[in-house]
């Protein structure tokens, strides 16, 4: 696989640059993101919000290099995205998706596939994304057998063995458990809220508020409590940036912004 490894611990500042970036996604259609600017400084949270078709979430296919692009660049903490090995740039990005994907067998198969983690940073990712409450355990041998043991936690078609279906929140707590698990510098947070109730909609945020402190947060957002809490916003329209700047500055402008706020076209960013 063509690229190089990016530097050791990267990256550490989170630092995001989008240098007259354009990309489509097939060969002679029109382009999605079309010379895309903006920075986005370290430990900021930004929401990104948009109608629909707007180029939100090609920002993110972007920034993970999902599809490459067609011109310009894209730096993290000064590193060209494009220099780099996609396994070893993707790894390095935390992401919580609007869809969790579960895959058939136990909790540990799920949080941690290669085994890179213990017992006791599996259980206290678990606790802290408030999914422990799922089953009830009294020690850390009957923890490590309930993550292990297909037979006590076994996830397969949405379903808890002797259980009750999960639901969509449920699973998205699951995905959150997995981000902090790996948490990285950079937080993408795609439409991860969308398909839950606010009380659950609410513990994310204020997981998230408390333990990527200080980490650069990007929100794709569908509800406007979602992101005006931002630092700032990017408003994307037609594929381009229409408006970069804080809530409030945004809403004062009388924009693109203000525009959707004031029609309630939130609800299908």
């Amino acid at each position: 696989m063509d690229g190089v490894q990016p530097p050791a611990d990267w990256p550490t500042r989170g630092e995001i640059e989008f240098r007259n970036y354009s990309m489509r996604y097939i060969p002679d259609q029109a382009l999605v993101l079309k010379s895309v600017s903006f920075t986005i400084k370290s430990g900021e949270r930004i929401g990104i919000v948009g109608r629909t078709g707007a180029g939100k979430s090609s920002l993110t296919r972007a920034l993970f290099r999902l599809v490459e692009g067609e011109g310009g660049s894209i730096l993290i903490d000064g590193v060209d995205i494009a220099t780099l090995r996609a396994d070893s740039l993707r790894p390095n990005i935390t992401i919580i998706p609007q869809d969790a994907t579960l895959f058939d067998g136990s909790v540990r198969a799920n949080l941690d596939p290669l085994k890179q983690f213990s017992i006791e940073d599996m259980w206290a990712a678990l606790i802290k994304a408030d999914m422990v409450g799922v089953i009830n355990s009294e020690n850390m041998h009957d923890k490590a057998r309930k993550i292990d043991d297909d037979s006590d936690w076994y996830i397969g078609e949405s379903n808890w063995v002797g259980g009750s279906t999960l639901t969509s929140g449920q699973r998205q707590l699951f995905s959150l458990a997995r981000a902090l698990m790996r948490k990285r510098k950079i937080l993408v947070l795609d439409e991860a809220t969308a398909d839950v109730d606010l009380k659950t909609d609410k513990t994310i945020h204020d997981v998230i508020h408390k333990e990527f402190a200080g980490c650069t947060i990007l929100t794709i957002a569908h509800r406007l409590e979602t992101v005006m809490s931002s630092d700032r916003i990017i408003v994307m329209d037609h594929g381009s940036v229409a408006e970069f700047d804080t809530p409030a500055n945004l809403l004062a402008k009388g924009g693109l912004f203000a525009e959707l706020f004031k029609s309630n076209d939130f609800a299908n960013t």
